[in-house]
């Protein structure tokens, strides 16, 4: 498709939003010459970080605080936030008025062939996954084992994938980290990369599909539309990929991947034993797709730091050390930080996304040295189902806060010789912070400012 075609087209943002999205969209279709509207049920002062970053489009308009049904009258194209329910009574009428409904990653994926797509999906790791696939294949390129082509890494880690069309060439490879949301925009179009990874499948975003199941088979989309000389790279033992006639009809070629791939001798930076099969995954597709050594992947593999707000170390000193795990929104990331990191001061707890805490309470009982809460939904049953098993320490430190470096103060007061505080929420942030990513930028402030 070319960039032309967007010019003086009415194009509107439905749902600016606080995740790089919609800004990333608006600039996209401003640039290309397009007139751009954009709408949100948030107010100014809510999305003032977004709009500050389109201040540079004066010719952009605005209506906030509500949608109207006469924006979506005026739209040619209609550019959606990926967190708009199928119910949602405003993308239930653009569709039904006939008008070409999109996502950015829509947009994207009319850019870019299936063939030049690396792309990743789970419930956990898939940043991690993603990130590593990254770092091996960039040093592929780096040693020509894969022909002088480029690769950039893109999708759902923070920002537009619009703004990376102008770095992909045609023998460009592009590494996508996919949210089962995002994977609808491949739905739509009836696409599924060429190499797909899935890390695994747990239950999520039930606050967004009705059941587990639903959930599922928005993550089977990502091979849902293979061809059989393409790739799916699964987990060996992956109860709900092995189960549920899940790879029934898939036409790519299945390669399973197990932490029992990497040598004995291998030594990551990463800490876990759920990142060891994140490494493994990242090693398969690597293997595949490269001519580089197994032995030049795995030292860039082994080097891998880490991926912001993912089990990241951002303090080390005093015999303190400090982890940012805010990108874990589901109570099972937590759980296997946990078991990464036993007795650490945990702090967890947010809004809960309809998901079950039984397991993660028992988690906490059983590893963590103490607990302490952001308010929220989720914080509340965890509480309960703590104190119904008798956690040890329920009296002295379980509070319940909405500021950061008040929790972190009290923390301190506590701390011993050698301890580990662990910022692990297990649950959605939008009740006290813009997203995971402003909650983890905002915990590193707290830690700066309380321990310097």
């Amino acid at each position: 498709m070319s960039e032309n075609h967007f010019k003086n087209k009415k194009v509107l943002i439905l749902g600016l939003g606080l995740n790089q999205g919609g800004v990333g969209s608006a600039k996209f279709f401003t640039q290309l010459g397009a007139k751009v509207k954009v709408t949100d049920i948030k107010t100014a002062g809510e999305l003032q970080p977004s709009l500050d970053q389109l201040k540079e489009f004066p010719m952009i308009e605005y209506v906030l605080g509500e949608h109207r049904y006469e924006d979506l009258d005026w739209a040619d194209i209609i550019i959606r936030n990926p967190s708009l329910k199928p119910d949602n009574p405003y993308r239930i009428y653009a569709e039904k008025s006939g008008k070409r409904v999109e996502m950015d990653m829509g947009i994207f994926l009319q850019f870019i062939k299936p063939e030049q797509i690396i792309g990743v999906t789970g419930t956990k790791g898939k940043s991690t996954t993603a990130s590593l696939i990254y770092e091996a294949l960039k040093e592929a390129c780096t040693e020509q084992s894969l022909a002088s082509r480029s690769v950039v890494f893109a999708g759902n880690i923070g920002k537009s994938v619009l703004d990376t069309i102008p770095m992909v060439k045609k023998d460009t490879l592009v590494i996508l980290e996919l949210s089962s949301f995002q994977l609808e925009a491949f739905e739509e179009h009836q696409i599924s990369p060429k190499w797909a990874v899935i890390t695994n499948i747990f239950p999520d975003h039930l606050n967004y599909y009705q059941t587990i199941e639903q959930y599922t088979a928005a993550k089977r989309v990502i091979a849902q539309h293979q061809k059989p000389e393409d790739f799916l790279f699964i987990k060996s033992g992956d109860k709900v990929v092995d189960n549920n006639n899940f790879l029934q009809g898939l036409e790519g070629q299945i390669i399973r991947f197990s932490p029992s791939d990497l040598p004995a001798e291998f030594q990551p930076k990463l800490p876990g034993e759920h990142n060891l099969a994140n490494i493994a995954a990242a090693l398969a597709v690597s293997q595949k797709i490269s001519l580089a050594s197994q032995e030049d992947l795995l030292e860039a593999l082994e080097n891998f730091p880490g991926v912001e707000f993912r089990l990241q170390l951002i303090y080390s000193k005093r015999d303190l050390r400090i982890y940012n795990d805010s990108a874990a929104t589901n109570p099972d990331a937590t759980i296997q930080a946990l078991k990464s990191l036993p007795n650490s001061i945990l702090i967890t707890g947010g809004v809960n996304k309809n998901l079950p805490y039984e397991e993660m309470a028992q988690t906490i009982n059983k590893y963590a040295k103490a607990v302490f809460f952001l308010e929220g939904t989720a914080t509340e049953e965890i509480l309960q189902m703590l104190k119904s098993i008798g956690h040890q320490s329920a009296d002295q430190n379980m509070g319940i806060y909405n500021n950061l470096e008040k929790l972190l103060r009290d923390i301190k007061d506590i701390l011993k010789h050698g301890d580990v505080i662990l910022f692990s929420p297990g649950a959605a942030s939008f009740n006290l912070f813009q997203n995971e990513f402003d909650r983890g930028r905002k915990f590193n402030e707290a830690v700066e400012k309380v321990f310097g």
